[in-house]
């Protein structure tokens, strides 16, 4: 009997293990590829760091992008929306947080949208367009996003302002108008993407980090901030965060969840 004791403590044991490799596995794997006909997008998204507060809310970093690609190599259609919602459990906040004039942004530097606007910076990330020029090869630009805290026909915005060089130098604001609504996810920021080198050009790859620590009146505060909704009981679980949703000129729309493990600490 002591044998088959031990035979099953092992078999349990191992059990155990293969589901922890599994949750691990499965929370961080960060790219989910969603395929529409031969359109493809790799969407990508972390929370930064994991280990949250059951009840309340601690500072965090929140990082949401996507890759556009086709099948058959062929030019994709224009994205012309991006939808980012945030799980309920995370919040946008600009209490006592200074604010950008959309016209400053515009037509100007990343160093000069910084001098203008540096107080209201809350994030950072990078465009990739492909442009395609009359008598010229298509080729790669590169921008550094700079999203600043804003005010858009009333509502919270992020002005996403963005800035390339050489082969061709590129600047443009995307503009997501910032909305809080019920349900899972209750933070939505929707941009409209503007025309890119006079409509020669298009997005394939986005990516953006909201990330700033504050201090107000003296209490320090923090744009982005969550809860681990671990239930009682479990240390760690499995959660949508995010959800992100690209649309397209020809009408395909190309969305996925975005699911992360947070640790509730103590």
């Amino acid at each position: 009997m002591p044998r088959i004791r031990r035979k099953k403590a092992a078999i349990a044991a191992v059990a155990a293990a293969v589901a922890v490799c599994a949750l691990a596995l499965a929370s961080t794997s960060q790219a989910v590829r969603v395929l529409k006909g031969n359109l493809v997008v790799v969407f990508e998204g972390t929370i930064s760091p994991s280990k949250l507060p059951r009840t309340g809310a601690a500072p965090v970093g929140v990082q949401m992008g996507g890759k556009i690609k086709t099948t058959d190599g062929t030019a994709p259609p224009k994205l012309e929306r991006i939808i980012l919602e945030i799980n309920s459990h995370g919040q946008l906040q600009t209490k006592g947080l200074p604010t950008c004039a959309l016209g400053k942004l515009r037509s100007i530097s990343s160093q000069g949208a910084k001098r203008a606007c540096g107080p209201a910076l809350v994030g950072s990330g990078s465009v990739t367009s492909r442009v395609s020029l009359p008598g010229q090869g298509a080729f790669a630009s590169i921008g550094k996003l700079q999203a600043f805290n804003g005010r858009h026909h009333g509502h919270q915005a992020i002005f996403a302002q963005v800035a390339s060089g050489a082969p061709l130098p590129l600047t443009y604001v995307i503009v997501f108008e910032v909305k809080k609504r019920g349900g899972q996810f209750a933070t939505q920021l929707t941009g409209v993407m503007p025309p890119i080198a006079s409509e020669y050009g298009f997005i394939s790859a986005f990516n953006l980090l909201l990330r700033r620590q504050y201090a107000s009146h003296g209490e320090k505060l923090s744009y982005a901030s969550a809860g681990c909704p671990a239930p009682k009981g479990f240390s760690q679980v499995n959660f949508p965060f995010a959800k992100a949703s690209f649309q397209f000129a020809d009408g395909r729309v190309l969305s996925s969840k975005l699911v992360r493990k947070c640790t509730a600490r103590r």
